[in-house]
């Protein structure tokens, strides 16, 4: 059985009927087919369809169809098989592929940044451990930079956010760890995507230009250098609480 059929069994809305209207055509339909693997529980390797088969199915030209299976493919969504008996399956999707699909998912799922904060006040101390167990004195001259740029960019509070988020992100790439480090530095890309335009972050007891929060910066910074564990546990204290 396809798609097709159990959509009609199911009930469930054609692509031309989805409220999907404010993208483009091949965007509403790599959605929409996303939407129906997930609502239907569709198990790896179920027979989606044929491309002819589809193409009737949701109106869509072939050239459509083609391009959202471009991005199904890379997205881990689906494979294609040729021959007799072949068409468009669901693929087996590892773990992996599936966190990455769910960090893409944040906005549209509304996350805000006080939750994305939260995550990454829970992932500093992994951060800061790693920063500090393998830099190297290139790592600390960058890092030098970084708060010497800060510290001219502080009393703007654009300019000075923008820094502090690159300050945070060249601590993160110190560490060794492939996926702490990749979804470290990607929650920072989502908070400041988030925040642009803005002079403050929506999170209590945020203060931007303090002189203190700049301070706990430059102790973070120090930490890491030192190597010192109760240095860096003072400083993600201190960072922890006054903000970002």
């Amino acid at each position: 059985m396809t798609i097709a059929a159990v959509d009609e069994e199911a009930g469930l809305s054609r692509f031309a009927g989805s409220p999907l209207r404010n993208r483009s055509v091949a965007e509403g339909l790599v959605a929409e087919i996303e939407r129906e693997i997930e609502v239907q529980k569709l198990p790896a390797g179920y027979r989606i369809g044929t491309k002819q088969d589809l193409c009737a199915h949701y109106g869509v030209a072939p050239a459509t169809l083609g391009e959202a299976m471009r991005v199904l493919r890379a997205r881990g969504v689906i494979e294609v098989r040729p021959g007799p008996g072949g068409g468009m399956f669901v693929a087996q999707q590892s773990p992996l592929l599936r966190l990455a699909q769910s960090v893409t998912q944040l906005r549209q799922d509304g996350a805000t940044i006080n939750e994305v904060v939260g995550v990454l006040d829970a992932l500093d101390e992994a951060v800061l451990r790693d920063a500090s167990a393998n830099r190297t004195d290139a790592d600390l001259a960058e890092l030098d930079e970084l708060l010497e740029e800060l510290t001219r960019v502080w009393s703007d509070p654009v300019a000075g956010l923008h820094c502090n988020w690159r300050l945070h992100r060249r601590i993160a790439k110190i560490s060794p760890n492939a996926v702490l480090r990749t979804f470290y530095m990607n929650l920072v890309d989502y908070i400041e995507a988030e925040s642009a335009g803005e002079t403050s972050l929506d999170v209590l007891g945020f203060q931007p230009d303090t002189d203190e929060r700049l301070q706990i910066h430059r102790d973070l910074v120090e930490a890491i250098r030192s190597r010192d564990a109760q240095e860096r546990a003072d400083a993600l204290v201190r960072h922890r609480t006054l903000g970002r």
